[in-house]
């Protein structure tokens, strides 16, 4: 699909681009959506540049990523979009910066370019100007991803504080944990600590992307407001990955305790095991030594044996447990 927008006072309007159609003049930005082959080739002929494939687009080398082409910049930088309700994943998105046009070329749906699109539709938005460029829209959409990150990254902090809260004030009255509950919570911080690794390349991506952005602008006074706002851009980057370092920190923190308390459980269900066997060993001992066949065992013409060799029994599986308690042992 084909979707182009133009600027009509401080706002944008959209519309679909058919085959054989002409561009405005007041064109600003190109959205390419999942295109096909013929797509390719109508914006190709009408722009008369080339429009990177999805392949194109996966290469990890910086120069591939970032370049210029027939006066053209391209820059491509992974963007997280939504697969479902709890899983994300990140897709290359590729920029193009042709004379005052910005070009977009994506195979995936980023929430952050849906909303960015809602609020530039409406009149005094705030972010666009009637002097408005694709350069400007590329800013827009940038700084609307790293608002995007910064509140899934809320949400993650969210759970991860859950998880860290049942681990740490579980009431008194609640059962301990159990192998279940141990599960779940090893899942889901697992889980964050997986995604937080994709929020960390998605803002890598984009920080080399601000990088080379602020290397290739102009020193004219057209674009000293360009230059601010990347730079303002950068420092956003810096700091949303420095808070994932942290969680990132605390997530390996978590999981850490977690397999510490699993360690202890097993320990406390093995001295459980250790002190019913140096407990009955005892016990066996002396019901041993009178189920002996030997012709010459006086105890045994007794009426006081049976009740003797129980108590001997009983007595010799007390006494090691009560000198195991006064040592603190149990």
């Amino acid at each position: 699909m084909i979707k182009y927008y133009t600027l009509v006072g401080d706002h944008l309007e959209n519309y679909e681009l058919d085959n054989g159609e002409r561009l405005p003049d007041n064109i600003i930005w190109i959205d390419l959506i999942s295109p096909g082959v013929n797509e390719d080739k109508i914006v190709e002929h009408l722009t008369g540049i080339s429009i990177p494939t999805h392949d194109d687009m996966a290469e990890i080398e910086e120069s591939n990523r970032f370049y210029t082409e027939s006066g053209a910049q391209y820059l491509t930088a992974p963007i997280l979009h939504t697969v479902d309700q709890d899983h994300r994943e990140l897709a290359p998105v590729t920029f193009i910066i042709h004379q005052k046009m910005l070009i977009t070329v994506r195979y995936s749906d980023p929430k952050s370019i849906s909303t960015y699109v809602s609020r530039a539709m409406k009149p005094a938005n705030g972010l666009i100007t009637t002097k408005a460029n694709g350069h400007a829209v590329m800013l827009g959409i940038l700084e609307a991803t790293t608002n995007r990150i910064a509140d899934i990254l809320e949400s993650v902090s969210g759970k991860i504080d859950a998880a860290s809260h049942s681990i740490y004030r579980r009431p008194s009255d609640v059962r301990p944990m159990s192998t279940a509950d141990f599960r779940h919570i090893l899942t889901q911080i697992g889980a964050q600590g997986s995604f937080l690794s994709r929020v960390r390349e998605s803002l890598a991506g984009l920080g080399r992307m601000l990088v080379y952005l602020t290397a290739n602008l102009s020193d004219t006074g057209a674009k000293k407001d360009s230059r601010a706002q990347v730079k303002s851009l950068e420092r956003d980057v810096q700091s949303l990955t420095n808070y994932v370092d942290f969680l990132a920190n605390k997530v390996t923190f978590l999981l850490d305790t977690i397999v510490g308390l699993i360690s202890i459980e097993q320990n406390a269900i093995i001295k459980i095991f250790s002190v019913a066997a140096v407990g009955f060993m005892p016990p066996t001992l002396v019901a041993s030594i009178y189920g002996m066949n030997f012709s010459f065992m006086p105890e045994l013409n007794s009426p006081w044996g049976y009740p003797m060799a129980l108590g001997f029994m009983v007595a010799s599986a007390l006494v090691p447990l009560y000198f195991f308690r006064r040592k603190g042992w149990l």
